[in-house]
């Protein structure tokens, strides 16, 4: 599954072997063209890792900026580097690629243009000590100020549209307080099953993400089909796979507002397809359709008018009007999807 694509060259372990050294956590971050950018992502990791247990594996999908020989001339005798390079094949894949050479109990997949704060690695690692079941930690993130907006603090409980679901549908999580080990202050930790939310909506970013190794692998890779929201898809296979938690701690900032970046700024449509897509594949997947089958059924018949309702806004109005038909036939908010069939739009709300 994890296999490298036979065109690209041998990794490069830029520093002496570690292979014997115990490592819990292995980061994967793919990179195109942002030098600069993802040397602040690695030292972000490594400046947290007094004991030397994490792997930084960098995949470089194709960049023509000399980030190879950057990263040889910063990096050169820090064995826990490993520097894959690669013809472009884009995030997805170069993920996927860089796994395969991850060796750590669990994976952070770390954007190149995200980075970690003090204190992260020690708080996700003691979550896990204390709730050895989980699958994942997320944390909590924020954004860098840019021209156009000011920063941006609680990225993934306040601006990730899973978690409005997760509170109108009351996903049963559990909410219990942690002592941090890097702080004199207790944290809020969420924890149990988020499928039934994350079906719903995204809940999560990669770069405040841990996964425990064996998660990953029975949730499968990342699809390289597509180019965006392809991190929402996995993620609903990853929520699966047991219980997760997350922990009201910020943990990571984000770099927005640059043009290479392609998340979080497509169209309402392509939000509403993804979904159904998501919802779609879960439903032929024998083991997760026995597991989840009527919440399942209840996010499909929703996809169908959160697709109508966008679809109206397009072209495509014929398609939007068939969606909302759909969801009449199954009595799903029947008045508002006969309202949007008639031109008479109801009022926007989170849950509508």
């Amino acid at each position: 599954m994890y296999s490298a694509n036979p065109t690209v060259t041998e990794p490069t372990n830029l520093g002496m072997s570690n292979a014997a050294v115990p490592c819990f956590l292995s980061v994967v971050i793919p990179t195109h063209n942002r030098r600069a950018l993802v040397v602040r992502a690695i030292q972000s990791v490594l400046d947290q890792d007094p004991l030397r247990r994490v792997q930084v594996v960098v995949v470089d999908d194709g960049s023509t900026d000399g980030t190879a020989d950057l990263l040889e001339r910063l990096f050169g005798e820090d064995a826990r580097l490993e520097l894959i390079s690669s013809p472009q094949r884009h995030a997805s894949a170069a993920r996927n690629l860089g796994f395969g050479h991850a060796r750590g109990s669990h994976v952070c997949f770390l954007d190149s243009d995200d980075y970690w704060l003090d204190g992260t690695l020690a708080n996700i690692e003691q979550v896990f000590a204390a709730y050895p079941a989980l699958a994942f930690v997320s944390v909590e993130g924020g954004t860098m100020a840019t021209p156009a907006q000011p920063a941006l603090d609680r990225i993934v409980a306040g601006d990730s549209p899973g978690w409005s679901h997760a509170k109108f549908h009351r996903v049963p999580l559990q909410s219990t307080s942690i002592e941090l080990a890097t702080r004199s202050r207790r944290a809020r930790l969420l924890h149990g099953d988020f499928f039934p939310a994350i079906i719903n909506g995204d809940l999560f970013y990669l770069s405040g993400l841990v996964i425990r190794r064996e998660c990953v692998v029975a949730a499968g890779c990342f699809n390289e089909r597509f180019r965006y929201y392809n991190d929402w898809e996995f993620f609903a296979r990853m929520c699966a796979q047991g219980p997760g938690a997350y922990l009201e701690y910020d943990g990571f900032r984000r770099d927005t507002g640059r043009s290479d970046q392609i998340s979080r700024r497509r169209a309402p449509a392509s939000m509403a397809r993804r979904r159904l897509f998501i919802v779609r594949s879960l439903l032929r997947r024998a083991s997760f359709a026995s597991a989840y089958r009527n919440e399942l059924n209840a996010a499909l018949i929703d996809a169908y008018y959160q697709m109508g309702r966008a679809l109206l806004a397009s072209p495509h109005r014929a398609w939007a009007r068939r969606y909302l038909r759909r969801s009449i036939r199954h009595g799903h908010k029947v008045l508002r999807s006969a309202a949007l069939i008639g031109g008479v739009a109801p009022g926007n709300s989170p849950t509508s």
